[in-house]
């Protein structure tokens, strides 16, 4: 044995044996195997050390050995305890905000393991920081960073994070001296930061101030409330058995079932509705009366369609004589301010880059907390009873209805009714064209097909290669065989059948829906707006054939064909279409006697959906957008006028049912899947949540928005790959990952699925394409619950009775699968977030600089915080509930500008290097520009 290797491995080396063996490695490293020297002897640099282009193992040494010399120094000069905050090198216990009391050590050694391990008279120095309480699972041994515990209670959100201190702006030091190493406390940066959150803030607020006005936040639905019937209603929950049991993290009795809920299900319904409740998957239908549907009468109200094509109401004929409707609707020439506001915003350059910096961020510690924590998840989700991915609930949020099954079920539906039903399909006149009529036999004798020729092939509706960057060939994949005709046959709902063969197929399809028991669906179906009957044919046709299921609710979807309609000269303005699309819509909700049907199908309707081909180039040709009365050009409006026109005349309604006490909807529209990024901007406007996004990956700043209001996002990553990009360039992975509200939908199952569930066929490919585990499946199951319109008690009987609250108490794993310390990190990440928001919305009257004239425009920079409550842009006078990470803000800032050069503290002492004041898209004091804001606005 070495005589420099201590005698026993419990004793410890002495310095001097740890010099005499690095000496050793530097005759190693320095000289040849035969004795020879391998390299001239290096020169010496000023401070004495080695110049040399080869790495110095000795000369690395030293500088470590000077830097904890340096460091021991500092800890006996104060104390040897550790108080210098977050700028101290030594290792630290750190404690997840979202689990108060709670403590790890973050490192695969402890602190307490230091007294076996190094020097004594250097370990002697080293204090164990404080502790919380320990808790039971905590007395044992602490399993290593990284891994799991079985001994960790299940419900406790206590993340593993790295062990070093973090950097925060908000923890300020007692110290004044010690100030100067914070962001802070360089105006010019804190200046520029402040005019770049301050544009952020704006954004939020703009948007809220339009969702309060249409009614589109949460809990502003009456059927959210716990007194809303839902008719028919759901079945009862299979087992209950936990229905009762306390929420572990909150103490609260989490019952998923209200008293509302269980009158369902409690007998204290009429006798002829419990015993008309039917076995899941048969006879769809059967539990719908229509005697049982309670119509209300007629309201006093009155509306009208004023000159700039809006629907307004009113409470008297006075009221509509002053003009005084009972909402107050942002003009079209309002809406485009705020647009061109949010669009200037998003384009800036500083901006753009601190927007994409955060989301580097944002993944980046996303890929860290991953790696710490992704075998304490899985321990977590194996010891949830009975849960797993398959038996999660999961909404597919964007399917459209003419789509809605997959090629094969049409295929055997279609040879079923040629087969075995022939005196109907010779008998049974299924078409008129040219004023002649056609049975189903002569339809197909005159394609020269049989029963026999009929395959998947023949139909041709799959999306291959041939639709890439095609729409126009995609659409045609919507007819059977490349015929209209056969889609009008089995795929229309107004047709000469009126839409029978599509009926009993979406039984079919919502049989297997409720076969499978967790799955759901929001369908879109369409309107068109050619003519006012459209609305009351499709009610009679969803309540005649008696589609209603618990697991299906319905959109409707607006196709953006103007110029098509006006082509034909089925409209002549696009007025026509404003008036088609909302006429009934109001008269039904004066009085729903009128429509009876159109008033039950509407209460199963959460939205509206805008879609067409987004790629089509829009032009604006003019300074401004005349009336929808004054558009009689053959072109088709842009996107964001279509937008408006939805979102003014829905708010308007909403406005009167909720009066009503009637259900509101929500826009939802197809959105960022191609074309000019404006239509994103549009969509953070107005619009509750989107479909596809994937355009959001090229203007940062507005996928920052999506992130911190947490708006949801449909994506159907295979719909895409065979529309517009490619699986691998997707994307999702990238928003998921730094915590974007996604979920993932299937769009079109005719068009691109191959088996009997297209939902789970899209998580499954995505699983393995992105190699997502089952807590990330179960994750973006929840998510797209909250997204989908599926009333609030439906909701807290999937995934418990606290689901709308932020963080772990609204989580409750034994229904989601989630685990709760995935739920903290996503939340402790966005509250992160606001409090920055806020700190730097915060700073800017106390900074005394002058903002550039594009800026001052823009409201006060003392805003109230991430979210206004009134949706207006508000000064900051109420109290931020979100409170800092770490902490405390409440020392005073105005003390930023009376000292420009700080002084050196010894307690602040960096000893690899000088701390960096370069923050994301911004510019340090080091680099003279000025200030920040001159620049804001006139980058290239």
């Amino acid at each position: 044995m070495d005589d420099n290797l201590p005698d026993s491995p419990n004793s410890l080396a002495s310095v001097e044996g740890l010099e005499d063996i690095a000496a050793q490695d530097d005759l190693l490293l320095s000289s040849s195997p035969d004795g020879g020297d391998l390299f001239e002897p290096p020169k010496s640099g000023p401070d004495g050390m080695r110049i040399s282009a080869f790495y110095d193992y000795k000369q690395e040494r030293t500088l470590r050995e000077t830097d904890a010399k340096l460091s021991f120094q500092q800890q006996l000069q104060h104390g040897g305890a550790q108080s210098t905050g977050f700028n101290s090198p030594l290792l630290r216990s750190t404690t997840w905000a979202g689990a108060p009391g709670l403590s790890r050590t973050g490192s695969v050694m402890s602190l307490s393991s230091l007294d076996h391990h190094g020097p004594k008279h250097l370990t002697s120095h080293f204090a164990t920081p404080a502790m919380g309480p320990i808790r039971e699972f905590q007395t044992g041994t602490l399993p290593p960073t990284g891994m799991a515990s079985l001994e960790k209670p299940k419900h406790v959100g206590e993340v593993q994070i790295p062990s070093m201190g973090r950097f925060n702006p908000d923890a300020i030091p007692s110290d004044p001296a010690a100030q100067h190493g914070y962001a802070h406390r360089d105006v010019n940066l804190s200046t520029e930061l402040a005019a770049i959150y301050t544009s952020i803030q704006t954004v939020l607020d703009i948007r809220h101030k339009y969702l309060n006005i249409s009614l589109q936040q949460s809990r502003d639905n009456p059927k959210d409330s716990p007194s809303w019937k839902i008719y028919p209603p759901p079945p009862p929950p299979a087992w209950q058995a936990h229905t009762h049991k306390p929420n572990a993290h909150t103490g609260v009795t989490d019952n998923s079932l209200s008293d509302a809920a269980k009158s369902f299900w409690a007998g204290t319904e009429k006798t002829e509705d419990v015993e008309s409740v039917r076995k899941p998957g048969y006879n769809i239908g059967e539990d719908f009366r229509l005697e049982n549907c309670e119509i209300p009468g007629k309201d006093s109200c009155l509306f009208r369609l004023d000159d700039e094509g809006v629907y307004q109401v009113f409470e008297s004929e006075a009221d509509e004589a002053s003009h005084h409707p009972i909402a107050t609707i942002p003009t079209l020439r309002e809406y485009y301010m705020d647009l061109d506001k949010i669009l200037e915003i998003s384009s800036n350059g500083p901006t753009k880059s601190f927007a994409f910096k955060r989301l580097q961020y944002l993944e980046g510690k996303w890929n860290l907390y991953a790696l710490l924590n992704e075998h304490q998840e899985l321990a977590d989700s194996k010891r949830v009873p009975h849960r797993d991915f398959y038996n999660v609930r999961k909404v597919d949020t964007h399917v459209h209805h003419s789509a809605c099954m997959n090629q094969k079920h049409l295929l055997r539906f279609m040879k079923s009714k040629m087969k075995k039903c022939p005196d109907v399909c010779h008998d049974e006149v299924v078409l008129e064209r040219d004023g002649k009529h056609l049975t189903l036999a002569e339809v197909f004798a005159s394609l020269n097909l049989t029963a026999y020729d009929l395959s998947i092939d023949t139909l041709d509706m799959h999306a291959h290669v041939d639709s890439f960057h095609r729409f126009d060939k995609f659409n045609l994949k919507y007819n059977p065989v490349g015929e209209a005709r056969l889609r009008t046959i089995f795929l229309k709902t107004d047709n000469y059948i009126q839409g029978r063969y599509l009926a009993e197929i979406t039984r079919e399809v919502f049989s297997d829906l409720e076969a499978s028991k967790y799955q759901m669906a929001e369908y879109r179906i369409s309107i068109y707006g050619r003519s006012e009957d459209e609305w009351d044919k499709l009610a009679s046709w969803v309540v005649d054939n008696k589609l209603f299921t618990h697991n299906v609710r319905w959109l409707i979807q607006v196709p953006r064909l103007y110029d098509v309609y006006k082509g034909n000269k089925s409209v002549s303005t696009f007025d026509a279409i404003v008036r088609n699309l909302f006429k009934p819509l109001f008269e039904v909700t004066q009085d729903p006697s009128s429509h009876p049907k159109l008033h039950i199908f509407l209460q199963r309707v959460v939205g509206f959906d805008s879609v067409d081909d987004e790629s089509k180039p829009e032009r604006r040709t003019f300074k401004k957008f005349p009336t929808p009365s004054d558009w009689n050009f053959k072109s088709n409006p842009p996107y964001s006028y279509w937008i408006y026109y939805l979102f003014a005349n829905m708010a308007s309604l909403n406005s009167w049912r909720k009066r009503r006490g009637f259900n509101t909807f929500v826009l939802r529209p197809h959105c960022g899947e191609a074309g000019d990024t404006d239509h994103l901007a549009a969509a953070v406007l107005c619009c509750h949540s989107i479909s596809h996004g994937i355009l959001l990956r090229k203007v940062p700043l507005l996928q920052y928005i999506f992130y911190l209001d947490q708006i949801g996002i449909a994506m159907s990553p295979l719909s895409n790959n065979a529309l517009f990009l490619a699986y691998d360039k997707n994307p999702f992975l990238s928003y998921f990952k730094r915590g974007l509200n996604v979920s993932l939908s299937t769009d079109d199952p005719l068009q691109f699925a191959f088996t009997k569930e297209p939902l789970i066929e899209e998580y499954s490919v995505a699983a393995q394409i992105y190699k997502l585990n089952a807590v990330d499946m179960c994750e973006l199951a929840r998510n797209s619950v909250i997204q989908s319109g599926f009333e609030h008690e439906l909701k807290a009987m999937w995934l418990g009775s606290y689901f709308d609250q932020r963080g772990m108490d609204g989580n409750n794993m034994d229904k989601t699968n989630v685990p709760n310390i995935r739920v903290a990190f996503r939340n402790q990440t966005l509250e992160e977030e606001f409090a920055m928001i806020k700190r730097y919305t915060s700073l800017t009257p106390a900074l005394n600089t002058t903002a550039s004239t594009e800026f001052h425009s823009l409201p006060s920079a003392a805003l109230s915080g991430p979210k206004s409550p009134t949706g207006h842009l508000t000064p900051m006078t109420s109290s931020m509930t979100l409170d800092p990470p770490h902490g405390s803000m409440s020392a005073s800032i105005e003390s930023l500008g009376q000292r420009d050069t700080p002084e050196q503290d010894p307690n602040d002492m960096n000893f690899m290097g000088p701390e960096p004041k370069h923050w994301p898209g911004s510019v340090g004091s080091s680099v003279r520009r000025g200030s920040g804001l001159s620049e804001i606005g006139h980058s290239k």
